[in-house]
């Protein structure tokens, strides 16, 4: 059924160890026990987006273009793989340190496994005889993440150094300040939908093609409009993101309705992932919002800065989380665990709630809530990922 699991696995594997890390971090700060150094903080915030999502991403892609692989396919894939988590252990160990030009170097060979990964997937995508639309849309993701780690390395250098060789300090600058919401909104959504759109069995027609160019048109848009400060264009993309998800619920309305939530967990964490894209967009429009106001100001992290991080953990967690252990149940016998899917997302409801109200206590309840429960999901497909056990996918 998985050809390419072996590869897949070791991406897994080492996306659910990393993944302790950013929840440690986690579960510390949101409980205010302790306040992590700006070095931390962003530890956490790249162990989860490249540690953990990123590895994970590219395991699904190996599930996702498998079939008909043979074993110079199977060794190519595993050799990406050993590659991908060697690249990405040094990217977090740089963050972790914070030893000045280390992270762009370190970067650097992340971009490497990045572009390595994305030219693997053109080509499978390239030789299959027939395309759904998450090929199409996995293929989108895999180009939005390489623009954006691209813009991260620009980022890297310009922090290390104070400039970058071969752009002046205003482009080097400008084009620095794109690579976060390059990575939440061209690259993150994108993947929920991609995921999410292979486990539910995505009813064909033209609505998900149209969907995933959607999104990525949007992505490229809004680094556009962060690149030349054009404010139209932030919301010429939130509203092409809107317009996406809304098809993605209305495509997927068969597989999220009341009465579908009974055919099984492993399924259930997809049509979570669905239901906080719809969250997610909602969340976008507010911090869109708040920005042109001039309410909320990220560079100078000023004004309701929980809205922002409200977003960026429903993505996290809600959209890419669910999403990951949706396809990790899939593939092993340990599809069925509510513990998980309801602690897990009930945690990250209240923790959203605090971060919108600005309410500690609520921030303090559910940051441990939701990340136990993950730790113990953990544990389980962890553990599961060891099974031989490969059932087929099942909408």
């Amino acid at each position: 059924m998985y050809p390419l699991m072996s590869g897949a696995r070791i991406l897994f594997r080492a996306a659910l160890l990393i993944f302790v890390v950013t929840i440690v971090i986690g579960i510390l700060n949101g409980m205010d026990i302790w306040q992590p150094t700006h070095n931390m903080l962003l530890t956490h915030v790249h162990a989860g987006t490249l540690g953990w999502i990123t590895l994970s991403v590219i395991g699904v892609a190996l599930l996702m273009f498998g079939e008909g692989a043979g074993s110079d396919q199977v060794r190519a894939s595993n050799t990406l793989a050993m590659g991908a988590v060697g690249a990405t252990v040094i990217y977090v160990v740089a963050f972790a340190t914070g030893t000045g030009i280390f992270r762009p170097i370190a970067g650097t060979i992340m971009l490497a496994a990045i572009v390595w990964a994305l030219v693997w997937v053109w080509k499978r995508f390239s030789s299959l005889a027939i395309r759904a639309s998450h090929h199409l849309a996995m293929l989108l993701t895999m180009i939005s993440l390489t623009l954006g780690a691209v813009l991260g390395v620009i980022l890297g250098l310009f922090i290390a150094r104070g400039s970058v060789p071969g752009l002046s300090d205003d482009t080097a600058g400008t084009l620095a300040g794109a690579h976060p919401p390059a990575m939440l909104i061209g690259y993150l959504i994108l993947a929920g939908v991609a995921i999410t759109d292979w486990l539910l069995n995505g009813p064909p027609g033209r609505i998900g093609p149209m969907v995933a160019w959607s999104l990525f048109v949007a992505g490229i848009v809004v680094n556009i409009a962060i690149m030349f400060d054009i404010e139209a264009l932030i919301q010429v993309a939130t509203l092409l993101e809107v317009l996406a998800i809304i098809l993605v619920l209305v495509r997927m309305r068969s597989r999220i309705k009341p009465s579908a939530w009974s055919d099984g967990d492993g399924a259930n964490f997809a049509r979570m992932s669905v239901v906080f894209l719809a969250i997610g967009i909602a969340l976008l429009v507010n911090v869109v919002r708040l920005f042109i106001s001039g309410e909320l100001d990220p560079e100078s992290n000023t004004g309701p800065i929980g809205a922002l991080l409200a977003f960026d953990h429903a993505m996290f967690i809600g959209v890419m989380t669910n999403a990951v252990f949706a396809a990790i149940a899939a593939i092993t016998a340990a599809a069925q665990n509510r513990v998980v899917l309801w602690a897990v997302n009930g945690g990250l409801a209240v923790f959203l709630i605090g971060l919108i109200a600005d309410t500690a206590v609520l921030k303090q309840i559910g940051a441990p809530i939701m990340g136990l429960a993950l730790l113990y999901g953990i544990y389980v497909y962890f553990t599961a990922m060891g099974s031989s056990r490969e059932p087929a996918l099942t909408p």
